[in-house]
């Protein structure tokens, strides 16, 4: 959730192209292009669910401005899916945040060495991993997953080596 990092995609420097972060870009790939939902209180803003993100300043707010068409079940069918589209989503969007961010997020990233990596969170088992007292953590920690993985392979990723060249936006 972090902010001041943008991203460039597609892969090309300038304005119509820069994401304001990664959570910018991975809840905007969670969308088709033409997934249109307006939340109640916001009825005379942009329909656009996915040019609604885009347009959003701060991570936050990228992720608080799709709210509606989650609850609306629009988010793309295999979102969920055995195929775990949303770790190939997040690893996708890590890895151009490292490739665009390299002094800063990569520095972060190399600077935790071989140390493990654990998202603790308050509710998140699925990304992160929850206290449960004593120092025990339970969860998946898929985020800590990616980033360690990320960490691993940064100088190809820096190169632009990319796991999914492609990229997870609907057309």
């Amino acid at each position: 959730m972090a902010g001041g990092m943008p991203i460039y995609w597609p892969l090309k420097q300038n304005k119509a192209n820069r994401w304001n972060s990664s959570e910018q870009l991975y809840q905007a790939s969670k969308y088709d292009k033409d997934t249109v939902c307006l939340p109640a209180s916001n009825d005379w803003g942009e329909p656009n669910v996915r040019k609604r993100i885009f347009s959003q300043k701060n991570p936050r707010g990228a992720k608080m401005t799709q709210k509606c068409a989650v609850k609306a079940g629009l988010v793309r069918k295999d979102w969920d899916s055995e195929e775990e589209i949303r770790i190939k989503a997040m690893v996708w969007v890590l890895e151009l945040k490292l490739y665009w961010n390299r002094k800063t997020f990569g520095k972060v990233l190399a600077e935790t060495q071989a140390q493990d990596i654990v998202e603790v969170s308050g509710k998140d088992s699925f990304w992160g991993c929850i206290e449960k007292g004593d120092n025990e953590l339970v969860g998946e920690n898929n985020l800590g997953k990616v980033l360690m993985d990320l960490r691993a392979r940064s100088s190809d990723i820096i190169e632009g080596h990319f796991t999914y060249s492609n990229g997870f936006l609907l057309e």
